[in-house]
């Protein structure tokens, strides 16, 4: 038995998304920060990110030209449902979740110094979706805690106690288990 559809409603069937933390800065010098699953790895100096067009993150990218992706790990699950509220512009959603701000290394955005790594970016381009944008920014660089720093160079998702979207809007997520190697 299947259940099929001929609608875009088919892609609720795919849940499982990296969840990342978007901070930019406001007009007024106010950090803030947005919650979003749907990003993707384009070279290896791009990144995607579909982003709704009504929301503050995109408003300040497009001014600002630049943004950082932050990696949180399961210890801010908390604080992620804060950031994901709708929050005016004019607060800063990084100091709602009661987080703190590392300074920008390569841009004036800061990051969010609880997460186990952040991805410094400049817009490159935008591709309009509909009610999103999908926003491709060139890395500039970035930060990693030594601790989840591995072997290979990439973030240990197992250390770091990275996690992914499971349902969505619902806050239900699920951290990295078993590996099979085959």
């Amino acid at each position: 038995m299947y259940h099929e559809v001929k609608t875009a409603e088919a892609i609720r069937y795919i849940t499982a998304k990296p969840t990342m933390i978007i901070t930019t800065l406001h007009e007024s010098g106010v950090v803030n920060a947005g919650v979003f699953g749907a990003y993707t790895n384009l070279s290896p100096q791009h990144i995607g990110a579909a982003i709704a067009k009504s929301s503050h993150t995109y408003a300040n990218i497009l001014r600002s030209g630049e943004f950082v992706i932050n990696i949180p790990g399961a210890d801010l699950v908390k604080a992620i449902a804060v950031l994901a509220d709708d929050i005016p512009p004019e607060r800063s959603e990084v100091a709602e979740a009661g987080l703190t701000t590392k300074d920008g290394i390569t841009i004036s955005t800061p990051s969010i110094a609880e997460c186990a790594a952040a991805v410094e970016l400049k817009l490159d381009r935008e591709v309009p979706i509909t009610s999103h944008s999908f926003l491709i920014g060139q890395v500039t660089g970035g930060w990693i805690r030594q601790e989840f720093l591995g072997d290979d160079g990439r973030i240990d998702v197992f250390k770091a106690r990275a996690f992914k979207d499971f349902k969505y809007p619902k806050p239900l997520y699920f951290l990295p288990g078993e590996v099979i190697e085959g």
